[in-house]
């Protein structure tokens, strides 16, 4: 034996992200709709969705319909959102992306501070979903040293059914079970409908304010 080896991946989980270049120019009267948006619910938890993942208070979950929204920013969000949804769909499936179509089936945001977070949790009925940080807030630097976890970050975990399995050198690569992404303003990441993912615990001299969406794709006829 000559002791080489051929190697072919299956079954990658592949997330995306893009910047919006409009972000600093639209951001100001998209926030300002937001803000006016929520101080016309009664309930923090507008949605009525899974209450039980998110705490009582810290946290505001507007309806899911936000995409319906004429507000010309969340229109040019949505364009922008959709074009590199089709870019990503037509990557994953080797289409060309002006013969995909999306729609996106729900669309919310959410509004935290003061500890508010959102529990693990899959996206169902969908099959790609995304975040888009309208306002990161008070991000701080990670900090390997650091005793509690990082302050507000979205963390993905690994979809690997590896829990009880057998632990060796063969295996340690898979040891690293979560992955954590810090927001940043005008950043948009995209990821597979399958992935389980929460937000952990934010507090902050500023909201953080990130925009949600669920999504479906087909064929153009």
């Amino acid at each position: 034996m000559n002791g080489k080896v051929s190697a072919r991946k299956i079954w990658e989980t592949t997330l995306f992200f893009a910047q919006w270049e409009q972000h600093t120019v639209e951001m100001p009267g998209i926030i300002e709709h937001l803000y006016e948006l929520r101080s016309n619910e009664e309930k923090n938890i507008a949605s009525g969705v899974a209450p039980g993942a998110k705490p009582e208070y810290g946290i505001f979950e507007s309806k899911f319909n936000l995409f319906t929204d004429q507000h010309p920013g969340i229109q040019k969000l949505k364009s922008f959102i959709g074009d590199r949804l089709c870019a990503t769909v037509g990557h994953m499936n080797n289409v060309d992306p002006s013969k995909v179509r999306v729609s996106a089936t729900e669309s919310w945001f959410h509004i935290t501070n003061d500890g508010g977070y959102h529990d693990g949790h899959h996206h169902h009925d969908c099959s790609w979903c995304g975040i888009y940080y309208v306002q990161a807030g008070d991000v701080k630097p990670p900090d390997a040293n650091a005793v509690t976890a990082r302050d507000g970050v979205n963390r993905f975990f690994s979809p690997l059914a590896s829990g009880g399995a057998y632990c060796d050198l063969g295996n340690e690569y898979l040891k690293t079970g979560n992955f954590d992404i810090t927001p940043e303003d005008g950043m948009l990441v995209l990821f597979p409908s399958y992935l389980l993912h929460s937000a952990l615990p934010y507090s902050g001299e500023q909201d953080r304010i990130v925009i949600a969406f669920n999504t479906k794709s087909f064929r153009a006829e």
